[in-house]
């Protein structure tokens, strides 16, 4: 028994140097964060000999972030500006060393680990063993504990009693070993013990740490037996599957062979009856050569006698002709045609001038009388240009002044008297009306000595004399009308186009206006604003129009005022400082800019004169905050008194009344309405010009909508052609023609009166009989052209007979004869004419041959090519399946044949004897070296289970609950469980005689599928196979395990399943049972002989859940089953526990230090 007595720590987190004592029984207790889990995570890390930090603090926090790194340099905060603070820093060495006590030998000896620290923070560290006791310097020397080197070199002194190991494994091997050959698996049921949590995978728990078996099998011998036998069977299926698919191709072959036979007999026939044929052809196109000849020479007999009919015919003919040309009356008959036809002629050439000059005439009357009759319309288009009042057109020009947009005084001119009337476009447009007036009168004019049409269409030379206009200065002066009237129009059209185009331009000035009038931008004169720019550019002083600065009172005085003020409403007024520079900045722009009739106000003068407003004045009704516009209404309309009625106008030097009569300088007038049309001052000024410009915007495009369409009307009035000069002049030669024409009519009349005198009797006779000649032969001429067309078309056939079709069958005859010679040896050929002659015979003609044999052949080729295809396929498939090289396109099979051959020869019986006896040795191997070792593991296991069931039979925890471990058949796998350990086996009987496989054989078959397979090239085959290898040669594959609760009044539950729904005690105990089991299965405590190892477990949080009883019974357990164990729990469990305990720590925080002290309780007994 190997028991740990002491540790030594030095400079490891917050304990700097602490030697500290264990007992069989150590409880560890302490205040959380005292420093507990730090000393169990230094005990582990000797013990396990892993400095990688994955099992530290695991008991205090899951989710821990202890390392190595922040134990040595003893890491005890982390801030955000400095970064991580350590108690340690600089250049130092770590110990942390275990002495154990070997009770039979009563020799101590140590394991142990050394740091060295830099201030790079680098770490190298070395394990080590000594064989004997902590030596009483603690491995400092001088205040400094050794570094790696001094150790080693202390070391040295101690002969071969200490070790240095230069890797982790070699010491964990070392450590293993002196701890008394302990098994691997040791590392890793200490890690997972010292936390102490719960085990919810139970199975895997008790197969893994309390069962001591070897789990996995060696079968390589045995697998490799099974292979060889298999591949043995394999390659004797591969000679069997060779030979079979050898003689399947060997039958295809035969197949194809005779179908080839068949093929070329029919060939042959076939070959022989186009030959026939062909011969045949050649003495049925001789015969239908000589047959057009004989037809030929009897045609042309024909011809001849049809010629000598034609010559008796024109030799009539041509006397009758020569009779009629020498007589008298026939030579006076073609002079008087002759005549006649040059006098129609003539005629019909007066007559198409006639034609023309009646569709001149017609034309233009036509057209000029529907313009006349359109232009009757257009006295209503003025009626439109009235303006909205009913006031005529002229009165529509009043439309705004210079401010409203250009139409005003600034823009059109202006007087000290007031407005000149301006051309508004309406004006403009109604001016104009005169002229389609005169159009009108113009065109009746020209139309009323207009000549009518004669009706030359129609009119015969002999036809009575047709009235003719010739009155050629009456056309003149008409055409000179039309001409005035298409003038007229174009200028009608122009001006009507130009006004159109002003309304357009206008209607999109008013809706520009219209929109800045919404935003509250007043429209003022171009000119105006120019000004205002160019000044506000010029100047850092404010630019201000005078009517913007004003307001009025009593809106019944807008008119009086706005009328009066009239141009000097839109004066520029600037500060008096600035009016100097302002008055250069206006003349040196006054030019390029056409900037006239735009007032600039010297506020300084006017403010000079202190100008007062007399009480009942105009400048009364005007309000403003701006000092220059009070001063400046004052100076005009301070001296302008308000009167209500005219009688009052003469009490005043400057007066006038609401309606605008104005008193001046003993001058009464009224104000032109057109000065206050549009208002500019004040509030109602924006609304009123909105209003009036939205109004104007109506009225034009009403304008717009009714003289768009009038304007395409005079456009095409306009467009209208007038009789031209060349048309006048056709006309004037026109009608000198007409003087010659009486005498063209008399002339006429006396040749007809000529041709009526003449006798024609003879030559009446003379006509009759030319044209009966002429009817024979035109007859006999188409019967000539017939026969000689049909002789040409039979002497063409014949030639092509003779000197094309003939040869050329001749030709294909010798070929063919050629062909079959060439292609048929003499010898096949001799067997296969007789039964051609014979097939001949029988079916009478060589077509029927051909369509009778010309099926089969086709098919017989079909069975040859599929044949062949077949083959091929056969022969790639074996060449790919077994790995031959034969070439597949040969069409010869001796390769094939020669194979097939050497295999049946190779003596298969032989070889089949061989697998049968490596079989059965495979078998006898896999029974013994597999099936039974599985079975003596499955049986170990099931005793082990036993005998930790025997120890547990008489424990109970709480007086209330007991355990037992239990081991079954996985359900999963029961099948190969029940093959495996059936008892058959044990009564001496083959694996694989015929009872043992009656029972088990598909489960033997499947065993072997999964462990066992000869295509290992395939990497997927090999991996599934390596995967089935490590699962069912594993004893742990065929068993479940559980651990049983029973209560005390008997009733039991399996842990696995009700592990979930448990207390915290009642899930602790049953990890304490089976850890517990597990330490004594692998410190071997019940195999005398052997059991001379380690006995240490350490449960971090340990009994954290137990009551007292549960803990008392946990206790007395340990030292029942002869277990050494290390128990950290904090304060709260002291007087549970230390009662029960042989040695109790305290371990304390006191700032950045841990100090360590045994607590001593008064002696309680355990049972």
């Amino acid at each position: 028994m190997k028991l740990l007595r002491r540790a030594l720590l030095v400079k490891w987190h917050y304990i700097e140097h602490e030697l500290i004592d264990f007992a069989p029984v150590t409880f560890l207790t302490g205040k959380n964060a005292a420093g507990k889990s730090t000393i169990l995570d230094a005990l582990q890390l000797v013990l396990l000999g892993d400095t990688t930090g994955h099992f530290f603090n695991k008991a205090a926090n899951d989710s821990s972030r202890r390392t190595l790194k922040g134990y040595l340099r003893g890491e005890v905060a982390e801030d955000e500006g400095v970064g991580v603070i350590n108690l340690r820093d600089g250049q130092f060495s770590s110990y942390i060393v275990l002495e154990f006590a070997d009770e039979r030998g009563h020799k101590p000896f140590c394991m142990g680990v050394v740091f060295d620290c830099s201030p790079d923070g680098s770490i190298e560290w070395r394990f080590f063993s000594l064989a004997e006791g902590v030596p009483d310097f603690h491995f400092i020397r001088d205040g400094v504990p050794l570094d790696i080197k001094g150790l080693r070199t202390w070391g040295q002194t101690r002969k071969n009693r200490f070790e240095m190991f230069e890797s982790n494994k070699r010491y964990q091997e070392v450590f293993l070993a002196r701890m008394g050959n302990l098994n691997q698996k040791f590392l890793r049921l200490f890690r997972k013990a010292v936390p102490f949590s719960p085990i919810m995978d139970i199975a895997g728990f008790i197969s893994e740490f309390v069962c001591d078996v070897k789990v996995h099998l060696d079968i390589d011998d045995m697998r490799e037996n099974i292979r060889h036998y298999r591949r043995m069977e394999e390659e004797l299926h591969v000679v069997e599957s060779r030979v079979e698919a050898l003689s399947e191709m060997g039958g295809t072959y035969d197949a194809m062979e005779s179908a080839s036979g068949k093929v070329k007999l029919y060939e042959y026939l076939l070959d022989r009856a186009e030959l026939t044929a062909k011969e045949q052809s050649v003495a049925a196109a001789r015969t239908q050569a000589e047959g057009l000849e004989a037809e030929t020479k009897r045609i042309e007999g024909q011809i001849s006698a049809h010629t000598d009919t034609q010559n008796q015919v024109r030799a009539e003919r041509d006397a009758l002709v020569e009779e009629r040309a020498n007589s008298d009356a026939y030579q006076r008959q073609q002079m008087l045609e002759q005549n006649k036809r040059l006098m129609e002629s003539e005629f019909s050439h007066v007559r198409r001038d006639g034609e023309r000059h009646d569709r001149m005439l017609a034309d233009n009357g036509e057209r000029w009388r529907a313009v006349a009759r359109s232009l009757g319309d257009t006295d209503i288009w003025w009626t439109d240009l009235g303006t909205e009042d009913g006031t005529e057109p002229a009165a529509a020009g009043g439309t705004g002044d210079a401010a409203a947009g250009g139409t005003g005084p600034v823009a059109g001119g202006r007087t000290d008297a007031g407005l000149a009337k301006a051309d508004t476009p309406e004006r403009k447009l109604a001016q104009s009306a005169p002229l389609y007036n005169d159009a009108i009168r113009a065109i009746w004019e020209g139309l009323s000595w207009w000549p009518r049409p004669a009706g030359w269409q129609s009119h015969r030379l002999l036809d009575e004399e047709l009235a003719v206009s010739t009155d050629l200065d009456a056309l003149r002066g008409s055409a000179d009308s039309l001409k005035q009237a298409s003038d007229l129009l174009r200028e009608g059209h122009v001006i009507m186009r130009d006004v159109i185009g002003s309304w357009e331009e206008e209607s999109k000035s008013l809706e520009r206006a219209i929109s800045e009038l919404k935003r509250g931008i007043k429209q003022y004169d171009p000119k105006v604003l120019t000004l205002k720019q160019a000044l506000e550019q010029g100047l850092s002083a404010k630019v201000n129009i005078f009517a913007e600065l004003l307001d009025i009172r009593d809106p019944v005085w807008q008119k009086a005022i706005e009328g009066y003020l009239h141009t000097q409403r839109f004066y520029l007024l600037v500060p008096p400082e600035a009016f100097s520079q302002a008055l250069r900045i206006y003349d040196d722009t006054k030019q390029s800019q056409r900037l006239f009739d735009v007032g600039l106000v010297d506020i300084a003068k006017i403010m000079d004169e202190k100008p007062r407003a007399m009480i009942g004045s105009l400048a009364e009704e005007v309000i403003t905050d701006n000092p220059y516009a009070r001063a400046y209404a004052d100076y005009l309309l301070g001296h302008v008194m308000k009167c209500d009625h005219v009688d009052e106008l003469r009490n005043h030097r400057t007066s006038i009344t609401r309606d605008g009569m104005l008193y001046q300088n003993y001058v009464a007038r009224q104000i032109n309405p057109t000065r206050y049309a549009t208002l500019y001052i004040g509030k109602m000024a924006i609304a009123h010009q909105l209003a009036q410009k939205t109004l104007r915007l109506d009225r034009v495009a009403t304008l717009l909508h009714g003289f768009r369409p009038r304007l395409a009307q005079v456009a095409e009035w306009a467009a209208q052609p007038y009789p031209t000069s060349s048309e006048l002049t056709a006309a004037e030669e026109f009608l000198q023609v007409l003087t010659g024409l009486p005498k063209l009519r008399g002339d006429y009349k006396a040749i007809l009166d000529d041709m009526g005198s003449l006798d024609f009797t003879r030559l009446d006779e003379i006509k009759k009989e030319i044209a009966r000649c002429d009817a024979v032969l035109a007859d006999v001429a188409h019967l000539i052209r017939e026969l000689t067309s049909k002789q040409g078309a039979l002497k063409g056939q014949r030639d092509r007979l003779v000197e094309q079709d003939i040869p050329l069958l001749e030709v294909e005859v010798r070929d063919k004869k050629h062909f079959i010679s060439s292609r048929y040896h003499p010898l096949e050929a001799a067997d296969m004419s007789a039964r051609y002659e014979q097939e001949l015979q029988r079916l009478g003609t060589p077509e029927t041959v051909t369509a009778n044999f010309g099926r089969q052949l086709s098919t017989e080729r079909n069975r040859v090519t599929e044949s062949w295809d077949k083959l091929v396929r056969q022969r790639e498939t074996y060449n790919r399946t077994f790995g031959a090289g034969f070439d597949i396109q040969r069409r010869d099979n001796d390769a094939y044949r020669a194979e097939l051959t050497a295999l049946e020869q190779s003596g298969l019986t032989d070889y089949a004897a061989q697998i049968k006896d490596a079989k059965e040795r495979a078998q006898i191997q896999f029974q013994e070296d597999f099936i039974n070792k599985l079975r003596s593991n499955i049986d170990t296991v099931e005793q082990q289970i036993k005998a930790l069931n025997f120890a547990l039979r008489e424990v109970s925890f709480g007086g209330r609950e007991r355990y037992q471990f239990k081991v079954s058949p996985k359900a999963q796998y029961l099948p190969f469980y029940t093959m495996i350990m059936d008892d058959m086996l044990l009564e001496g009987r083959s694996l694989f005689s015929d009872a043992f496989m009656d029972k088990h054989g598909a489960v033997i078959d499947e065993l072997f599928r999964q462990i066992v397979d000869v295509d290992e090239r395939d990497p997927a085959v090999q991996a599934e196979l390596e995967k089935n290898l490590q699962t069912f040669t594993d004893y742990r594959t065929y068993l479940d395990f559980d651990l049983v609760v029973k209560d005390e009044e008997g009733r039991e539950s399996r842990l696995s399943r009700v592990i979930a729904k448990k207390s915290g005690g009642e899930t602790q105990t049953p990890f304490y049972i089976a850890v517990l089991a597990s330490f004594a299965q692998t410190y071997r405590i019940n195999q005398p002989g052997f059991n001379n190892t380690l006995r240490l477990m350490m449960f971090d949080e340990a009994y954290s859940k137990m009551d007292h009883q549960r803990i008392r019974d946990s206790i007395k357990l340990v030292r029942d089953m002869g277990l050494q164990v290390i128990l950290s729990a904090p304060t709260e469990k002291i007087a549970d526990i230390v009662p029960l305990v042989d040695k109790t720590i305290v371990v304390q925080r006191i700032k950045s230090q841990t100090r360590v002290a045994p607590f001593e309780p008064d002696p309680v007994g355990v049972n």
